[in-house]
């Protein structure tokens, strides 16, 4: 099991809300480049192994918050990804949800900081190359609003703070999806090692209604955190 790194937030600057907002920015900067190190040391076969674990653990879960929704999983579409280089593979996850009925997205980038559009996609379907050389769903594929979000992240604290990547597509996102009220759930998959103490939380930053690892589910939406392992 890999340890969890301690990184403390910077103390708040005494010089203004300008300067504070500066060390956050560089803080955070800071944060993902040793998120990166971290992740990209995690050996493949335990990468390989994170995902199968993810992909057994979380569909219990998910049915569970369709459920108490009153909804069946063909009413729940899951918006997932197409996993970069170090982040965790969220593909076998993507064939468990499929298989048991919940239709599966996959998001298309636009401008920076805007809101991703998620389209239909089911295992064996083409895929196209969209922004940045990313794999997405081509443009006829169907356009769906997800009823839950499943987010790559760099790094992830025990109160549902989030670490992206700084472009800001997953803020804005679940920011215009909790506005329009459909979604149910927004979480994220990560390696438990990329689980910190504690992440600097700006205004825009979009909090994680849960978390999913290869060794538990960290579910935010309660009164407290329920944590529930997930064998390897």
């Amino acid at each position: 099991m890999w340890p969890a790194p301690v990184f403390d937030a910077p103390e708040r600057a005494p010089l203004g809300e300008d300067c504070a907002l500066d060390r956050t920015a560089d803080f955070k900067a800071e944060l993902r480049a040793r998120f990166k190190v971290l992740r990209a040391a995690i050996p493949a076969a335990e990468a390989e192994a994170a995902a199968r674990a993810v992909a057994q653990a979380a569909p219990p879960f998910l049915n569970r918050l369709a459920q108490n929704a009153g909804l069946a999983p063909q009413q729940a579409p899951v918006a997932l990804y197409c996993a970069l280089p170090g982040e965790l593979d969220a593909a076998p996850l993507l064939g468990a949800l499929a298989a048991l009925g919940f239709p599966t997205l996959l998001p298309c980038a636009a401008a920076k900081a805007t809101p991703l559009v998620f389209r239909r996609w089911r295992p064996g379907e083409p895929l196209a190359s969209g922004r940045f050389g990313l794999s997405e769903p081509p443009p006829e594929a169907p356009a769906i609003a997800p009823k839950i979000l499943l987010a790559p992240l760099l790094a992830f604290d025990g109160e549902g703070g989030r670490l992206g990547f700084g472009g800001g597509y997953y803020d804005a996102t679940l920011a215009a999806l909790r506005a329009d009220g459909a979604l149910l759930a927004a979480g994220g998959l990560a390696f438990a090692a990329q689980r910190a103490r504690d992440l600097p939380v700006e205004k825009h930053d979009a909090p994680l209604d849960f978390v999913i690892t290869e060794h538990q589910i960290l579910d935010f939406m309660g009164d407290s955190c329920a944590c529930s392992s997930s064998a390897m």
